[in-house]
């Protein structure tokens, strides 16, 4: 496969892709936590290489960085508001996360996984920065259905992407030449990653799943392919767990899929195979 390079990180799929940029009005800035003027103070300091900050501060920083920079992206105003309040509180503008107008959420993708692994010192910035971004995708949503003339739902779209995935898995071992596996393992690596993406963010828009919705064994399933697949597009025998999400993230999902947790309920067999697929992600 010489000249050819696995895609590990996939562009947003075309046809879900805005013709122009998102904008979201009316944000609820007035929610977010407030910065304490230690806090304040400190990073002014840090600024100036001045003290020491424990990685509690930095994180929480971090935090209100990013909250700063998602918010700028889908903003009416100019996106440099961001890089202006990273140096009013003491910052730099490259702390927070790269500030581009909105077309898809994959663009969001490093401020949805930042969320994924907040600890719980942070609740109330974890809080506001997923309702932020819950705003956002409602808005993507209603969007795309105007742009499709009907309802659009990312749990129908992480379904498709899931299924074709699993599908092309199952007939993995009939490609019998090098290129057609490497393209085979490609196509169900991507439609992996599209459809853990769109499950995330169903569960962050708070879409009421289906009942028979089998998303959350799924994305199981689609993140142990995508820790197999090693750099030059081969498969290992067992993921590699350094690649693997969190218990966190997975837990994350489990814990807004109202369809998990109805089933969780009612079915103590699956709530025994939900402890087991859960244990099999690293702490």
């Amino acid at each position: 496969m010489h000249g050819r390079y696995f895609n590990f990180n996939p562009p947003p799929p075309e046809q879900d892709v805005l013709g122009n940029p998102l904008v979201v009005p009316k944000l609820p800035t007035h929610k977010l936590p407030k910065e304490t003027w230690r806090s304040r103070f400190s990073r002014f300091l840090a600024h100036y290489h001045l003290g020491s900050q424990k990685s509690e501060t930095r994180l929480r920083w971090k935090v209100y960085d990013t909250i700063t920079a998602v918010m700028a992206s889908v903003s009416p105003s100019d996106p440099s508001i961001a890089s202006k309040s990273a140096r009013r509180n003491g910052g730099r503008a490259g702390d927070a996360t790269s500030i581009a107008k909105i077309r898809h959420p994959h663009q969001l993708k490093p401020a949805f996984e930042f969320t994924l692994n907040l600890p719980a010192h942070l609740a109330n910035e974890a809080k506001f920065l997923e309702l932020l971004l819950a705003l956002i995708l409602r808005k993507y949503g209603e969007t795309m259905s105007g742009v499709q003339n009907h309802p659009f739902s990312f749990e129908s779209e992480a379904k498709e992407y899931f299924n074709t995935a699993f599908k092309t898995e199952r007939q993995l071992k009939n490609f019998n030449s090098p290129e057609e596996r490497y393209a085979a393992i490609q196509n169900i690596y991507t439609n992996y990653y599209h459809g853990r993406l769109y499950y995330l963010y169903a569960v962050v828009r708070r879409e009421r799943l289906r009942e028979d919705s089998r998303l959350f064994s799924l994305l199981c399933r689609g993140a142990y392919f995508m820790a197999r697949v090693e750099w030059n597009g081969e498969l290992l025998d067992k993921p590699n767990t350094r690649m693997l999400p969190t218990r966190r993230e997975i837990l994350f999902h489990a814990q807004r899929d109202n369809a998990v947790l109805q089933h969780v309920k009612t079915d103590q067999e699956f709530s025994q195979q939900v402890q087991a697929m859960l244990k099999a992600f690293p702490e």
